[in-house]
């Protein structure tokens, strides 16, 4: 055998010279790293060298801070778990992200077996053990490379030494790639506080809202001040491409207050001068009022005969009343002069206030089943069986196939009451008695436009009214009573069974009691009763006037549901047509593939558990449910596509439908009892945090963030908020 060239000592020689190049270099490299770090922070510590340094799915990485950083600095990041540091590894400088998961702190010199004098002076303390390092874990984020723009998922090696650096806000809002544009949810934070004192806003995308929000939050947590300031930075900071209608389903008449300012000045501070700086109460808002026959015909008969004849008198008494009992309280001005506008489409149009330092529209609202399809119509009436639905679906097609129309409700009320108790008394009833029998119930549905309503003198008989001409367009021509006996006889001719014929005047009746569903107005036109359905104002109308006005639009729905005789079913089905109407709109301009498809619409519906409830208990609860669902299914996946986007707020996720949960790609979470997140897919270390979150702190868990989630904090309300609901 011979020798390797230049023998063992020469071999061993080179070995040792490689070893010390190899040092040399690694001291460049760290070196250059602790550079790196100095220009980006404050240098506070270095990755562990006890221990391995791993990388890798749910791994941990150990920082040591030493003891004079560490008392140093009682507010900096590595003092609380949620905060962020930021690594340089030496390899190639790269910048990696850490979130803060624990903090190690131990008493060195009990570990190693001395212990404390034992000295009532002293009481026992050693304040030299705790001369040590801190030790942080933290799990990797996100990491930026040198030379690229924007981070990727940290999964590279890091060596240990490492310096570890308190990022500058700058730095931090680099590596986080938060969104620059958006509406505003607050600042960045910690579950315990701000983090860089609140200079760093969290935004949501608007193509994130259009992919659906959900909130969740317990009572008093802030979901309705998050809401209202989600407006308020919509309608100030967004530039004219990102912008969209906002349409607001109120149930406790908390959003009609967004124009007014807030009685105090929003804390904390520094969160209203960072994140929401400019953020003032939108200029103005649009508020649609449900108006019931039996409220009209009451205005009728107090209203003066102004320039556009009874009705509009009766409608502006409508509106001014609204003003007087919900606004006037809040603006402290008594009254109002209002000015009537038309919309492009039909409707009952609109009126806007004068001498407010906001823009005041308000829209009275009925529903006509009329003029829409009967799709839509069914969508009112999610708790029909299949045998109502479908006798009312054949019987308003029938009409609509022979006249070209379809006749209100009261119609097909009267037709299957009379039809279920001529069955029931076994044809012993007269058609007569039968008839005024149904124009009782009919009545309340009726606005008279007549003198001798507005008078308050005695109508004429009931008799007068269903012998009415009943103007519906088509090819309709005849009375009320001929459209009535016309529904009867075909409904008879289906053979129905005396129980459908009895749950079908039920349904319909109920949907009538709301008082805002197919309103009737008669009126004497040259001798000759007429009567016929008000019109509903298309929500497209009322969507592109209040963007033309750049004011959100706000459904009132307790005042809808003081005046109405349906309950909370009332208020369920302006929440249905809003949407279906909403939707249909939407599609229509997408159909047109125009260049002007109209604003992108976001609808806010707050205690959105009471509108799409979780599963029912009993068949009949199940199958309306069910009905619902499809509701809300068509509503969130087509709307994705057509912009129209939801945003649900909730404190009790327990009892909403699990669509909702399913469809919703953003998850806002304020304090929350535990309980009631089981049913949420949320990462575990909001879980741990969530039932003891401070008032408006909140984990925002999206699509939106390249980390997946963060957590943020956002101001007192920044419009006024009074709590009406009690």
């Amino acid at each position: 055998m011979t020798e390797e060239k230049g023998g063992p000592e020469e071999a061993f020689l080179l070995r040792v010279k490689g070893a010390e190049d190899q040092v040399e270099k690694l001291d460049r490299m760290l070196r250059e790293a602790y550079e790196v770090a100095k220009s980006i922070g404050k240098v506070v510590g270095r990755v562990s060298r006890y221990g391995e340094v791993k990388v890798g799915e749910n791994a941990r990485i150990q920082l040591n801070i030493d003891p004079t950083t560490y008392y140093g600095e009682s507010e900096a990041p590595f003092h609380r778990v949620g905060d962020y540091l930021v690594v340089v590894d030496p390899k190639d400088r790269r910048q990696v992200l850490i979130r803060v998961t624990s903090i190690g702190r131990r008493d060195e010199l009990s570990m190693i077996g001395v212990q404390p004098p034992v000295s009532p002076i002293v009481d026992g303390l050693e304040p030299r053990g705790l001369i040590t390092d801190a030790v942080i874990e933290g799990e990797l984020v996100l990491e930026l490379r040198p030379g690229e723009e924007s981070p990727r998922p940290a999964v590279k090696s890091i060596e240990p030494q490492a310096p570890v650096v308190v990022p500058s806000p700058e730095t931090l809002r680099r590596l986080l790639d938060l969104p620059t544009e958006g509406v505003t949810l607050g600042s960045l934070a910690t579950p315990g506080g701000l983090i860089v004192g609140g200079r760093i806003p969290v935004r949501l995308p608007v193509s994130a809202l259009l992919h659906h929000v959900l909130v969740v939050g317990t009572t008093g947590s802030g979901k309705t001040t998050l809401l209202k300031n989600m407006l308020a930075s919509a309608y100030s900071q967004l530039n004219n491409h990102q912008r969209f209608v906002a349409v607001i389903i109120d149930l406790n008449e908390d959003f009609v207050q967004l124009p007014l300012p807030p009685i105090k000045e929003p804390e904390p501070r520094a969160v209203r001068e960072s994140a929401f700086a400019g953020v003032r109460p939108p200029k103005g808002i649009a508020i649609v009022i449900p108006v019931t026959a039996q409220q009209l015909s009451a205005a009728v008969r107090s209203a003066s005969r102004g320039e556009g004849g009874v009705l509009e008198s009766a409608l502006r008494d409508v509106a001014l009343d609204y003003y007087k009992e919900v606004l006037s309280p809040l603006t402290g001005v008594e009254t109002v002069e209002l000015r009537r506008h038309v919309t492009d489409g039909e409707g009952l149009g609109y009126f806007e206030a004068q001498g407010l330092g906001f823009r005041l529209l308000l829209f009275p609202y009925v529903i006509d089943t009329t003029h829409s399809s009967v799709e839509s119509l069914l969508a009112l009436l999610p708790g029909a069986t299949e045998l109502v639905r479908q006798a009312l679906t054949s019987v308003l097609n029938s009409f609509e196939r022979k006249h070209g129309v379809r006749p209100p409700l009261e119609v097909v009320m009267a037709a299957s009451f009379m039809l279920y108790m001529q069955m029931k008394s076994k044809g012993r009833s007269t058609d007569e008695r039968l008839q005024l029998m149904a124009w009782d119930l009919i009545s309340k549905h009726v606005v008279s436009l007549t003198e001798l309503a507005r008078t308050g003198k005695p109508e004429e008989s009931a008799v007068n009214f269903f012998s009415a001409e009943l103007r519906l367009g088509g090819s309709w021509s005849g009375t009320f009573e001929d459209a009535v006996e016309e529904v009867k006889d075909y409904l008879e001719s289906l053979l129905p069974h005396g129980e459908t014929m009895r749950a079908l005047f039920s349904r319909v009746a109920s949907l009538l009691d709301s008082g805002f569903v197919d309103v009737l107005y008669a009126a004497r036109r040259g001798g000759t009763w007429t009567v016929e359905v008000l019109p509903e104002t298309p929500w497209g109308s009322i969507v592109s006037v209040a963007h033309s006005s750049e004011v959100p639009v706000v459904l009132d729905l307790r005042w809808g549901m003081e005046r109405s005789q349906g309950g909370f079913q009332s208020l369920r089905v302006l929440a249905y047509r809003l949407l279906d109407m909403l939707l249909a709109w939407r599609h229509e301009l997408w159909s047109r593939r125009s260049a002007d498809s109209g604003p992108n619409v976001v609808v806010f519906i707050d205690e959105a558990h009471q509108f799409f409830p979780s599963e029912g208990r009993t068949k009949e609860e199940a199958e309306e449910v069910g009905r619902i669902s499809a509701i809300l299914s068509r509503a969130a996946r087509i709307g994705r596509s057509r912009g129209l986007g939801l945003v649900f707020s909730t404190h009790t996720p327990r009892d909403l439908n699990n669509l909702v949960i399913q469809l919703t790609n953003t998850k806002v979470i304020l304090r929350s009892e535990e309980s009631q997140l089981d049913v949420l897919s949320i990462p575990a270390q909001v879980r741990q945090f969530a039932p003891r979150l401070q008032d408006r702190y909140m984990a925002v868990i999206s699509y939106a963030f390249r980390e997946g989630y963060v957590f943020a904090v956002t101001t007192t309300p920044l419009t006024m908020h009074f709590d009406l609901s009690i």
